[in-house]
């Protein structure tokens, strides 16, 4: 059987990414610089994610650009689907205890129902099954283009797509009114455990930590319990006496600082499909130009 050609700089650029996201991980505690911006801002370990999102983008582009049979390219791509949904619940959702506890298991009161993977999971998910329902044939990938907007004509509504969750996304976050909301202090570390704090917004529009539309949708659907109980937040300047490192918070510190937030949180995660999307336009110019 003929193997299949692979695109050597996507594999270098996938590469590069896994090592971008290893230094992060590993260096970012003692080098705040590179590690994820508290809130506003943009540190290097903010590009991980779009960087691997733009990749699923390319791949999803290769991967169909010849569709013999719809049903069963949604078939894999509905397994792949489910495959990182799995992975990423157990890596992430509580299951692993490791390294600090060498066991397994989870609360199912506070597994943590987002993640990095299904993040992934969504956005694949969703630009894969577009790919695979507006071709409208196996060979308009051989389709002469002509014009120069001819490629965005040709892949119309991916940015059909794009520009409603751009719209649903600006709209949820500007006109989502966000109330006063409580919480109970879960992290056994902290000088709070067990209070109940109340956090004041009754704003709509503001992008700050505690009272943004994003934080607010997923309060309603996820439920504090299972959302990320250590955002990067918590290294603010408004939060902590060490910033941007960690550190014990100040004695002034707002209440928001002991909440929990959810990076990988449902609207983000919509609207980290626009990533996805420009990777497969990417893609959709490599195969025309080859």
């Amino acid at each position: 059987a003929q193997s299949k050609q692979r695109l050597a700089s996507l594999d270098v650029f996938r590469g590069l990414t896994v090592a971008l996201m290893v230094l992060v991980d590993d260096a970012g505690g003692e080098w705040p610089v590179i590690s994820h911006a508290p809130w506003n801002g943009c540190n290097l370990a903010d590009f991980v994610m779009p960087f691997f999102l733009f990749i699923v983008g390319v791949a999803i582009a290769l991967a169909f650009k010849r569709i013999h049979d719809k049903v069963e390219a949604s078939k894999k791509v509905i397994f792949r689907t489910l495959q990182l949904i799995f992975w990423g619940l157990l890596l992430q959702g509580g299951y692993s205890h490791a390294p600090d506890q060498l066991t397994y298991g989870v609360d199912i009161k506070r597994i943590r129902w987002c993640g990095i993977l299904q993040r992934i999971a969504l956005a694949y998910l969703v630009v894969a099954s577009v790919e695979i329902f507006t071709r409208k044939s196996s060979t308009d990938v051989d389709a002469p283009l002509t014009g120069s907007f001819s490629i965005f004509r040709q892949h119309i509504w991916h940015w059909i797509l794009a520009a409603s969750i751009l719209v649903i996304y600006l709209a949820t976050l500007y006109g989502v009114y966000v109330p006063d909301w409580q919480f109970k202090v879960q992290n056994v570390l902290s000088s709070q455990y067990g209070s109940t704090l109340t956090v004041v917004c009754n704003v709509r529009g503001k992008l700050d930590p505690p009272c943004n539309a994003v934080g607010y949708v997923d309060r309603k659907i996820l439920g504090l319990n299972h959302m990320y109980q250590h955002p990067a937040w918590k290294n603010s300047k408004a939060c902590t006496v060490n910033a941007p490192y960690t550190g014990p918070f100040r004695a002034d510190a707002p209440s928001w600082c002991f909440a929990p937030f959810e990076p990988e949180g449902i609207l983000s995660s919509v609207s980290a499909i626009l990533s996805t999307v420009i990777g497969v336009h990417y893609g959709h110019v490599l195969i025309s130009i080859k």
